[in-house]
């Protein structure tokens, strides 16, 4: 069984399949995830649990240390479980696009 790591969400998981796809984001954009120098994966790093993005404007509030592995995932969780609050797909999904359109210059 091969580790990947998607590449748009970077979440971590193990897949036996030959085109394995993002089991959170269900990117196929992924990785394969070389073997790590022993402890790599179990450095530490802070994890803001309400981050500037959504609406905490100082950044102020509770942070978490975790492993870099469960803070990749935890990133990845992240995009779905937002996803799953979302009621009119289909307008986020337009606006989105045409936001992204407009953002990197597309014209109409």
């Amino acid at each position: 069984m091969k580790e990947w790591k998607c590449l748009a969400c970077e979440y971590r998981f193990c897949s036996e399949n030959n085109i394995p796809y993002c089991p959170s984001c269900e990117n196929e954009w992924l990785e394969e995830v070389e073997d790590e120098p022993i402890g790599e994966s179990e450095k530490l790093e802070s994890h803001h649990i309400h981050p500037k993005f959504m609406d905490n404007e100082n950044g102020d509030g509770q942070q978490y240390m975790i492993t870099k592995k469960k803070h990749d995932m935890l990133h990845g969780l992240l995009m779905n479980w937002l996803w799953e609050e979302i009621e009119d797909k289909g307008k986020a999904i337009n606006n989105i696009i045409n936001k992204s359109k407009k953002f990197i210059g597309v014209k109409e």
